[in-house]
């Protein structure tokens, strides 16, 4: 029911948002409008009118809308995937793709095996502390592949968690009551705590930039985003014109796509082997034929076809963003009678999506049979090259297609592969033998959601653990020296000395407000 002025506000809950959404498209069909505080939401709940849409007409679906409580996002280019379709967008986008290009074609030197082997371990020895282990796999990885070195990891996870609450409408009132975004700073505790988080991310990418600049000119650095575009930049090179600071915050938006989306499925990827454990064993099956006792990695995903259904048949059950991330119409429109206004915000609903039930029958059984087995209708041969996450729906649609796909599909399958070669999940048990429940359903309410806490044991499979802890021991080595290599060359003097000072100082003060008035919504790890 609408009431006046705030519209449609009081009937959308405040978690599993996307629920209603689907309950409403299943009712209204798969496009239908909502007002919210004076503002149009289109929601498509069908993948063909969503590709009609987004990306047949994508010269005028490609923008994005202002974010309340982030009102500079479309133009200040500080948020690469949340920015407006302007010059800037177009200038970031394209070294964006220009950077993960020369990293894809070199497998990303190796950098998502380094941190899986580095994870399987930690899994398998500490089960109940999985949410942190997979976090720091997401964050250190996407710190390698942008600096290489997974000394800013740790800062990085405390921006990106902040960013995704000041982008959320469960993470900060004013992106629902929209008016609250006019408070002056002083009078507005999510402004201020935006600010705080932002001064924190500037120090951290400008110290990154540092760290990498200042050891290609000594001891050598790393392979990294960074290192890629400084290698090119000098007079009639491929970044000569590219300004630092366009390189330094697409590189630093690009890890922080990175940290806040790969977790999610990770977990995901858990809740179903306790819920359909018949595919752990499979998986095992596959992993034991192919690979002979050995950990799977990227050079056999040929040869796995299971675990590649495994990893898309995990988006598709749980999308790690439901509600997807919401495109603006830039001029009226009419399809198939429908009446679209201009500055309309686009809500593409990847939790319908994924539940048509012609696509993907009986869509809540979580079933990677469908993208192997000829009578699904999402089969696709030869089962060498598919199933893989190419055009799918879960990255978006047209001009706003996620670029970091490979990287995505990559991490994926490694981590997945890795821990159904390693270890056995299973129920965790009560003193009288009874399993502890584990929920079907129960995600964080973000705009990127993750699966609530539950609990599971795991027991590490016959013949593997000398060789998980070695190569975890392979993987954590010269973590010391990383960190003491970043934080001494990025303060060194030098051009970026100056920029680069001060980030513990600012972080300090961040975490000092997060624990005080501006810690308004609870944190979702």
């Amino acid at each position: 029911m609408n009431l006046p002025f705030i519209g449609r506000v009081h009937d959308v809950p405040g978690e599993g948002s996307w629920l209603k959404f689907h309950e409403w498209g299943q009712k209204y069909g798969p496009i239908y409008t909502m007002d919210m505080f004076g503002s149009t939401h289109i929601w498509i709940s069908s993948e063909s009118v969503a590709t009609d849409l987004l990306a047949r007409r994508s010269t005028i679906y490609s923008d994005r809308p202002v974010i309340p409580n982030l009102p500079d996002n479309r133009y200040s280019g500080n948020y690469l995937a949340l920015a407006g379709r302007n010059d800037t967008w177009k200038r970031q986008r394209k070294l964006a793709h220009g950077l993960m290009s020369v990293s894809a074609a070199q497998d990303l030197h190796a950098y998502p095996t380094r941190e899986r082997d580095r994870l399987l371990w930690l899994m398998a020895t500490q089960p109940a502390e999985y949410r942190e282990w997979i976090e720091q796999f997401t964050s250190r990885t996407v710190a390698r592949l942008s600096w290489g070195s997974a000394a800013p990891a740790d800062t990085l996870r405390v921006t990106t968690q902040g960013l995704l609450e000041t982008i959320s409408p469960a993470g900060a009132l004013p992106n629902v009551v929209s008016f609250l975004a006019g408070l002056p700073r002083w009078a507005s505790p999510w402004k201020r705590r935006e600010a705080a988080r932002h001064a924190v991310e500037e120090k951290l990418f400008t110290r990154c930039v540092a760290s990498v600049r200042e050891g290609m000119e000594g001891s050598g650095a790393r392979p990294s985003f960074v290192q890629t575009f400084l290698s090119d930049r000098s007079p009639g090179g491929k970044y000569a014109d590219v300004e630092m600071w366009d390189a330094m915050y697409t590189v630093g938006q690009m890890a922080i796509a990175g940290a806040l989306t790969i977790g999610s499925p990770i977990q995901t990827f858990l809740l179903a082997m306790l819920h359909f454990p018949e595919w752990q064993r499979k998986l095992q099956e596959e992993i034991e034929t192919v690979c002979e006792g050995r950990c799977p990695q990227w050079s056999d995903r040929e040869r796995l076809p299971m675990v590649r259904a495994v990893v898309k048949e995990v988006l598709r059950w749980r999308p790690p963003v439901p509600t997807g991330i919401p495109h603006a119409v830039e001029k009226d429109d009419v399809y198939e009678g429908y009446f679209i206004p201009k500055g309309a915000t686009i809500h593409a609903l990847e939790w319908s999506i994924t539940r048509d039930p012609v696509t993907y029958p009986d869509p809540e059984i979580f079933n990677p049979a469908r993208w192997l087995e000829e009578s699904y209708p999402t089969y696709r041969a030869p089962l060498t090259t598919y199933p893989n996450l190419a055009n799918y729906s879960q990255f978006g649609f047209g001009r706003r297609t996620c670029q970091g796909v490979s990287i995505v599909e990559q991490d994926l399958f490694l981590t997945m592969g890795g821990l159904a070669w390693a270890m056995d999940i299973t129920p965790k048990r009560r003193p009288d033998g009874s399993a502890v429940p584990v929920h079907w359903n129960d995600f964080t309410p973000l705009l990127i959601a993750k699966p609530a806490a539950f609990e599971f044991d795991v027991k590490i499979r016959k013949g593997r653990e000398t060789l998980l802890r070695q190569m975890h021991e392979e993987a954590a080595s010269g973590d010391d020296l990383e960190k003491q290599a970043f934080n001494g060359q990025a303060t060194k003097e030098g051009m970026f000395a100056k920029e680069a000072s001060g980030l513990s100082e600012v972080e300090g003060q961040y975490h000092d407000f997060e624990k005080g008035d501006a810690h308004m919504q609870h944190t979702q790890c």
